[in-house]
Protein backbone atom coordinates (compact mmCIF):
# COMPACT_ATOMS: atom_id res chain seq x y z
CA UNK A 1 0.00 0.00 0.00
CA UNK A 2 1.45 3.13 -0.86
CA UNK A 3 1.18 6.28 1.69
CA UNK A 4 2.00 9.52 2.42
CA UNK A 5 4.35 10.29 5.37
CA UNK A 6 5.57 13.21 7.43
CA UNK A 7 8.95 12.83 9.50
CA UNK A 8 9.29 14.46 13.06
CA UNK A 9 10.78 17.43 13.42
CA UNK A 10 15.00 18.32 13.77
CA UNK A 11 15.92 21.80 15.47
CA UNK A 12 18.43 24.21 13.43
CA UNK A 13 21.45 25.21 14.52
CA UNK A 14 23.31 28.38 13.88
CA UNK A 15 22.19 28.95 10.22
CA UNK A 16 24.09 31.41 8.36
CA UNK A 17 22.27 34.37 6.87
CA UNK A 18 24.39 35.12 3.23
CA UNK A 19 25.05 38.69 2.27
CA UNK A 20 21.64 39.07 -0.46
CA UNK A 21 19.45 37.68 3.10
CA UNK A 22 19.16 34.13 1.87
CA UNK A 23 19.91 31.67 4.89
CA UNK A 24 21.40 28.70 4.64
CA UNK A 25 22.14 25.59 6.97
CA UNK A 26 22.80 21.67 7.08
CA UNK A 27 20.41 19.81 8.72
CA UNK A 28 19.26 15.90 9.31
CA UNK A 29 16.60 14.90 6.61
CA UNK A 30 14.99 11.95 8.09
CA UNK A 31 16.78 8.92 9.71
CA UNK A 32 16.28 5.03 10.21
CA UNK A 33 14.21 3.27 12.92
CA UNK A 34 11.15 2.47 14.41
CA UNK A 35 7.93 5.21 14.01
CA UNK A 36 4.82 4.68 15.77
CA UNK A 37 1.03 5.72 14.03
CA UNK A 38 -1.74 5.61 15.03
CA UNK A 39 -5.26 5.39 13.16
CA UNK A 40 -8.17 6.68 13.66
CA UNK A 41 -9.40 3.95 15.90
CA UNK A 42 -6.41 4.89 19.14
CA UNK A 43 -4.94 2.02 17.03
CA UNK A 44 -1.01 2.11 17.23
CA UNK A 45 1.48 0.57 13.90
CA UNK A 46 5.05 0.29 14.47
CA UNK A 47 6.81 1.09 11.17
CA UNK A 48 10.14 -0.16 10.31
CA UNK A 49 12.69 2.06 8.00
CA UNK A 50 15.72 -0.10 7.91
CA UNK A 51 18.97 1.29 7.14
CA UNK A 52 19.47 -0.64 3.80
CA UNK A 53 16.08 1.16 2.47
CA UNK A 54 17.10 5.05 4.23
CA UNK A 55 20.29 4.48 2.97
CA UNK A 56 19.57 3.54 -0.81
CA UNK A 57 20.77 5.33 -3.72
CA UNK A 58 17.35 5.77 -4.94
CA UNK A 59 16.28 7.60 -1.65
CA UNK A 60 18.96 9.35 -0.90
CA UNK A 61 18.32 10.83 -4.54
CA UNK A 62 15.17 11.35 -3.97
CA UNK A 63 15.51 13.66 -1.62
CA UNK A 64 18.20 15.93 -3.46
CA UNK A 65 17.06 19.34 -4.67
CA UNK A 66 13.36 18.92 -3.40
CA UNK A 67 11.59 22.09 -2.22
CA UNK A 68 11.54 23.54 0.98
CA UNK A 69 8.03 24.91 2.51
CA UNK A 70 6.88 26.91 5.34
CA UNK A 71 5.17 23.93 7.05
CA UNK A 72 3.62 20.93 5.60
CA UNK A 73 1.54 21.81 2.40
CA UNK A 74 -2.08 20.39 2.15
CA UNK A 75 -0.78 17.86 -0.76
CA UNK A 76 2.29 16.59 -2.08
CA UNK A 77 4.38 18.73 -4.13
CA UNK A 78 4.15 18.95 -8.60
CA UNK A 79 5.15 21.04 -10.77
CA UNK A 80 1.93 22.56 -10.70
CA UNK A 81 2.14 23.58 -7.18
CA UNK A 82 5.64 24.17 -6.24
CA UNK A 83 5.68 27.80 -7.26
CA UNK A 84 2.57 27.67 -4.66
CA UNK A 85 4.44 26.65 -1.46
CA UNK A 86 8.36 26.05 -1.94
CA UNK A 87 10.57 28.71 0.33
CA UNK A 88 13.69 27.23 -0.74
CA UNK A 89 15.41 23.98 -1.79
CA UNK A 90 17.78 21.33 -0.12
CA UNK A 91 20.87 20.92 -2.12
CA UNK A 92 22.12 18.33 -4.70
CA UNK A 93 24.57 16.61 -2.06
CA UNK A 94 22.18 14.49 0.07
CA UNK A 95 24.33 12.08 2.32
CA UNK A 96 24.38 9.74 4.92
CA UNK A 97 25.44 10.54 8.53
CA UNK A 98 25.26 7.65 10.96
CA UNK A 99 21.48 6.61 11.01
CA UNK A 100 20.70 9.79 9.41
CA UNK A 101 20.27 11.47 6.31
CA UNK A 102 22.65 15.20 5.86
CA UNK A 103 22.28 18.23 3.88
CA UNK A 104 22.63 21.69 3.27
CA UNK A 105 19.49 23.80 2.97
CA UNK A 106 19.35 26.86 1.17
CA UNK A 107 15.95 29.05 2.50
CA UNK A 108 15.13 32.13 0.29
CA UNK A 109 11.43 33.11 1.18
CA UNK A 110 11.86 36.33 3.30
CA UNK A 111 9.26 35.22 6.31
CA UNK A 112 10.27 32.06 6.44
CA UNK A 113 13.50 33.52 6.99
CA UNK A 114 12.38 35.94 9.67
CA UNK A 115 10.44 32.91 11.63
CA UNK A 116 13.60 30.92 11.73
CA UNK A 117 15.01 33.74 13.25
CA UNK A 118 12.16 33.67 15.68
CA UNK A 119 12.34 30.11 16.79
CA UNK A 120 10.97 28.31 14.44
CA UNK A 121 13.69 25.55 13.61
CA UNK A 122 12.98 22.10 13.24
CA UNK A 123 12.84 19.90 9.69
CA UNK A 124 10.29 17.54 8.40
CA UNK A 125 10.28 15.69 5.66
CA UNK A 126 7.27 14.95 3.20
CA UNK A 127 7.65 11.65 1.29
CA UNK A 128 5.85 8.10 0.40
CA UNK A 129 6.42 5.11 0.73
CA UNK A 130 5.38 1.39 0.12
CA UNK A 131 4.47 0.04 3.42
CA UNK A 132 4.72 -3.84 3.28
CA UNK A 133 2.47 -5.64 6.72
CA UNK A 134 5.70 -7.56 7.95
CA UNK A 135 5.80 -8.17 11.59
CA UNK A 136 9.41 -8.93 13.40
CA UNK A 137 11.97 -7.00 15.46
CA UNK A 138 14.59 -4.77 14.94
CA UNK A 139 17.63 -4.01 17.25
CA UNK A 140 15.62 -5.49 19.79
CA UNK A 141 12.72 -3.63 19.27
CA UNK A 142 9.26 -4.88 17.99
CA UNK A 143 7.38 -3.35 14.42
CA UNK A 144 4.37 -4.13 12.81
CA UNK A 145 5.28 -3.51 9.25
CA UNK A 146 7.96 -2.27 7.21
CA UNK A 147 8.69 0.98 4.93
CA UNK A 148 9.92 0.51 1.74
CA UNK A 149 10.69 2.35 -1.72
CA UNK A 150 10.72 5.84 0.09
CA UNK A 151 10.59 8.93 -2.05
CA UNK A 152 11.28 12.35 -0.89
CA UNK A 153 9.06 15.16 -1.85
CA UNK A 154 9.33 17.84 0.08
CA UNK A 155 11.44 19.84 3.35
CA UNK A 156 9.09 21.55 5.89
CA UNK A 157 10.44 23.96 8.36
CA UNK A 158 8.01 23.56 11.88
CA UNK A 159 7.48 24.04 14.90
CA UNK A 160 7.29 20.84 16.10
CA UNK A 161 8.93 18.44 13.91
CA UNK A 162 8.29 14.47 13.54
CA UNK A 163 11.78 12.85 13.51
CA UNK A 164 12.95 14.00 17.09
CA UNK A 165 15.28 17.05 17.19
CA UNK A 166 18.43 15.26 16.09
CA UNK A 167 17.04 16.41 12.38
CA UNK A 168 16.99 20.28 12.58
CA UNK A 169 19.12 22.26 10.48
CA UNK A 170 22.22 22.86 12.14
CA UNK A 171 26.08 24.07 11.78
CA UNK A 172 27.21 20.46 13.22
CA UNK A 173 26.49 17.43 13.90
CA UNK A 174 25.58 17.20 16.75
CA UNK A 175 22.46 14.44 17.91
CA UNK A 176 19.61 15.10 20.34
CA UNK A 177 16.64 12.91 21.42
CA UNK A 178 14.90 11.11 18.89
CA UNK A 179 10.95 11.51 19.26
CA UNK A 180 8.85 8.52 16.91
CA UNK A 181 5.71 9.71 15.11
CA UNK A 182 2.29 8.86 15.15
CA UNK A 183 -0.61 9.41 11.96
CA UNK A 184 -4.07 9.30 12.60
CA UNK A 185 -6.93 9.49 9.89
CA UNK A 186 -6.20 8.06 6.34
CA UNK A 187 -6.65 10.13 3.29
CA UNK A 188 -7.49 7.72 -0.11
CA UNK A 189 -7.60 9.27 -3.63
CA UNK A 190 -9.74 7.73 -6.20
CA UNK A 191 -9.87 9.39 -9.48
CA UNK A 192 -8.40 12.92 -8.55
CA UNK A 193 -10.77 13.14 -5.63
CA UNK A 194 -9.68 12.66 -1.92
CA UNK A 195 -11.83 11.09 1.08
CA UNK A 196 -11.03 10.91 5.21
CA UNK A 197 -11.70 7.63 6.07
CA UNK A 198 -10.94 5.55 9.11
CA UNK A 199 -8.15 2.72 8.66
CA UNK A 200 -10.19 -0.15 8.65
CA UNK A 201 -12.75 1.45 6.09
CA UNK A 202 -9.34 2.34 3.83
CA UNK A 203 -7.78 -1.07 3.92
CA UNK A 204 -11.49 -2.20 3.22
CA UNK A 205 -11.98 -0.06 -0.21
CA UNK A 206 -8.31 -0.64 -0.98
CA UNK A 207 -9.15 -4.27 -1.07
CA UNK A 208 -12.23 -4.08 -3.35
CA UNK A 209 -9.92 -1.88 -5.22
CA UNK A 210 -7.04 -3.99 -5.67
CA UNK A 211 -9.51 -6.76 -6.80
CA UNK A 212 -10.47 -5.11 -9.60
CA UNK A 213 -7.26 -3.99 -10.95
CA UNK A 214 -6.97 -0.14 -9.67
CA UNK A 215 -4.48 1.28 -7.13
CA UNK A 216 -5.71 3.93 -4.93
CA UNK A 217 -3.17 6.35 -3.48
CA UNK A 218 -3.22 6.28 0.61
CA UNK A 219 -2.16 9.12 2.82
CA UNK A 220 -1.98 9.16 5.88
CA UNK A 221 -3.21 12.11 7.98
CA UNK A 222 -1.51 13.96 10.82
CA UNK A 223 -0.64 12.07 13.93
CA UNK A 224 -0.38 12.88 17.96
CA UNK A 225 3.30 12.05 19.28
CA UNK A 226 3.68 8.67 21.36
CA UNK A 227 5.58 10.24 23.69
CA UNK A 228 2.81 9.90 26.73
CA UNK A 229 3.66 13.77 27.70
CA UNK A 230 2.54 15.16 24.67
CA UNK A 231 -0.90 13.32 24.83
CA UNK A 232 -3.20 16.32 25.61
CA UNK A 233 -1.54 18.18 22.82
CA UNK A 234 -1.93 15.82 20.44
CA UNK A 235 -5.53 15.65 21.15
CA UNK A 236 -5.95 19.34 20.71
CA UNK A 237 -4.17 18.88 17.49
CA UNK A 238 -6.12 16.29 16.82
CA UNK A 239 -9.56 17.98 17.70
CA UNK A 240 -10.43 19.88 14.43
CA UNK A 241 -9.32 16.80 12.48
CA UNK A 242 -11.76 14.75 14.02
CA UNK A 243 -14.38 17.37 13.20
CA UNK A 244 -14.14 17.55 9.70
CA UNK A 245 -14.98 13.45 9.80
CA UNK A 246 -18.88 14.74 10.25
CA UNK A 247 -19.77 12.48 12.70
CA UNK A 248 -17.76 9.42 11.84
CA UNK A 249 -17.97 8.28 15.04
CA UNK A 250 -21.26 7.40 14.91
CA UNK A 251 -22.67 3.91 13.41
CA UNK A 252 -24.98 5.72 10.98
CA UNK A 253 -22.40 8.09 10.09
CA UNK A 254 -19.79 5.47 9.25
CA UNK A 255 -22.54 3.41 7.25
CA UNK A 256 -23.84 6.39 5.46
CA UNK A 257 -20.09 7.41 4.60
CA UNK A 258 -19.16 4.03 3.81
CA UNK A 259 -21.98 3.24 1.25
CA UNK A 260 -21.05 6.96 -0.48
CA UNK A 261 -17.65 5.44 -1.27
CA UNK A 262 -18.84 2.39 -2.32
CA UNK A 263 -21.49 3.73 -4.82
CA UNK A 264 -18.79 6.48 -6.16
CA UNK A 265 -16.13 3.61 -6.55
CA UNK A 266 -18.81 1.87 -8.29
CA UNK A 267 -19.71 4.52 -10.30
CA UNK A 268 -16.11 5.06 -11.55
CA UNK A 269 -15.64 1.68 -12.66
CA UNK A 270 -19.09 1.13 -14.42
CA UNK A 271 -17.84 4.52 -16.39
CA UNK A 272 -14.41 2.88 -16.81
CA UNK A 273 -15.49 -0.41 -18.34
CA UNK A 274 -18.01 1.46 -20.37
CA UNK A 275 -14.93 3.10 -21.89
CA UNK A 276 -13.36 0.21 -22.51
CA UNK A 277 -16.17 -1.68 -24.16
CA UNK A 278 -16.62 2.05 -26.44
CA UNK A 279 -12.13 1.59 -27.01
CA UNK A 280 -12.21 4.59 -25.73
CA UNK A 281 -8.62 5.59 -24.51
CA UNK A 282 -8.77 7.24 -20.67
CA UNK A 283 -6.39 7.18 -17.58
CA UNK A 284 -6.43 5.80 -14.66
CA UNK A 285 -5.71 9.05 -12.68
CA UNK A 286 -8.88 10.97 -14.39
CA UNK A 287 -11.39 11.66 -12.72
CA UNK A 288 -14.92 9.96 -13.10
CA UNK A 289 -16.38 13.21 -14.79
CA UNK A 290 -13.10 13.50 -16.99
CA UNK A 291 -14.23 10.10 -18.49
CA UNK A 292 -17.46 10.92 -19.08
CA UNK A 293 -16.39 13.64 -21.30
CA UNK A 294 -13.90 11.58 -23.06
CA UNK A 295 -16.54 8.81 -23.82
CA UNK A 296 -19.19 11.52 -24.98
CA UNK A 297 -16.36 13.26 -27.41
CA UNK A 298 -15.43 9.87 -28.56
CA UNK A 299 -19.46 8.75 -29.37
CA UNK A 300 -20.24 12.31 -30.88
CA UNK A 301 -17.38 14.63 -31.82
CA UNK A 302 -19.69 17.52 -32.74
CA UNK A 303 -21.04 18.20 -29.09
CA UNK A 304 -20.06 21.04 -27.63
CA UNK A 305 -18.72 20.36 -23.79
CA UNK A 306 -17.17 23.53 -22.75
CA UNK A 307 -19.56 25.24 -19.76
CA UNK A 308 -21.57 22.09 -19.22
CA UNK A 309 -21.52 20.92 -16.29
CA UNK A 310 -20.82 17.77 -14.95
CA UNK A 311 -24.42 16.62 -14.08
CA UNK A 312 -25.32 18.14 -18.17
CA UNK A 313 -22.36 15.61 -19.08
CA UNK A 314 -23.91 12.75 -17.13
CA UNK A 315 -27.28 12.85 -18.68
CA UNK A 316 -25.92 13.93 -22.33
CA UNK A 317 -24.17 10.60 -22.14
CA UNK A 318 -27.00 8.68 -20.81
CA UNK A 319 -29.05 10.23 -23.68
CA UNK A 320 -26.84 8.85 -26.23
CA UNK A 321 -26.32 5.59 -25.01
CA UNK A 322 -30.19 5.46 -25.02
CA UNK A 323 -30.42 7.04 -28.64
CA UNK A 324 -27.34 4.30 -29.01
CA UNK A 325 -29.43 1.38 -27.97
CA UNK A 326 -32.64 2.57 -29.72
CA UNK A 327 -30.62 2.69 -33.08
CA UNK A 328 -29.21 -0.94 -32.73
CA UNK A 329 -32.81 -2.15 -31.74
CA UNK A 330 -34.05 -0.27 -34.88
CA UNK A 331 -31.19 -1.75 -37.36
CA UNK A 332 -32.04 -5.39 -35.69
CA UNK A 333 -35.57 -5.46 -36.36
CA UNK A 334 -34.88 -3.92 -39.95
CA UNK A 335 -32.42 -6.42 -40.78
CA UNK A 336 -29.64 -3.97 -41.55
CA UNK A 337 -27.02 -2.66 -39.83
CA UNK A 338 -26.26 0.90 -40.43
CA UNK A 339 -23.33 2.70 -41.15
CA UNK A 340 -22.56 5.84 -39.50
CA UNK A 341 -23.86 8.27 -42.08
CA UNK A 342 -27.16 6.45 -42.21
CA UNK A 343 -26.76 6.45 -38.38
CA UNK A 344 -27.27 10.19 -38.30
CA UNK A 345 -29.93 10.24 -40.76
CA UNK A 346 -32.86 12.38 -39.12
CA UNK A 347 -35.38 9.72 -41.36
CA UNK A 348 -34.14 7.37 -38.35
CA UNK A 349 -36.22 7.46 -35.20
CA UNK A 350 -32.96 7.27 -32.56
CA UNK A 351 -31.32 9.82 -34.83
CA UNK A 352 -34.16 12.10 -34.16
CA UNK A 353 -34.29 11.42 -30.72
CA UNK A 354 -30.83 12.09 -29.99
CA UNK A 355 -31.09 15.29 -31.92
CA UNK A 356 -33.69 15.97 -29.67
CA UNK A 357 -31.65 15.80 -26.69
CA UNK A 358 -28.58 17.29 -27.49
CA UNK A 359 -31.09 19.98 -28.63
CA UNK A 360 -32.90 20.22 -25.25
CA UNK A 361 -28.95 20.17 -23.22
CA UNK A 362 -28.58 23.40 -25.67
CA UNK A 363 -31.58 24.89 -24.89
CA UNK A 364 -33.20 24.87 -27.99
CA UNK A 365 -36.57 24.77 -28.57
CA UNK A 366 -37.22 21.33 -29.94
Amino acid sequence: MRVQRYDKALPLREPVLLPNGFLRADGYLTRTGIFVYRDSNGRTVRELRTPDEVMSRETVDSFALVPVTNDHPPELLTADNAKQYAVGAVSEQVQPDGDKLRASLMITDAKTIEAVQAGKVELSCGYTADVVAEAGTWNGQRYDARQTNIRGNHVAIVDVGRAGPECALRMDAADGAAQEITMDPVMMELGGAQYAVPADLAAEIAKMLEAKGLSPTMDAGKAAPAASADLEAAKADNAALRAKLDGLTSAAAAKAMREKLILEIREDMAVSDLAKRLDCAVSESDTTAQKRRKIIAKLDAAIKLDGRSDAECSGLLEGLLHARGEQAAAAARSGAVKTDASADDDSDPAAAARAKMIARYDGKEV
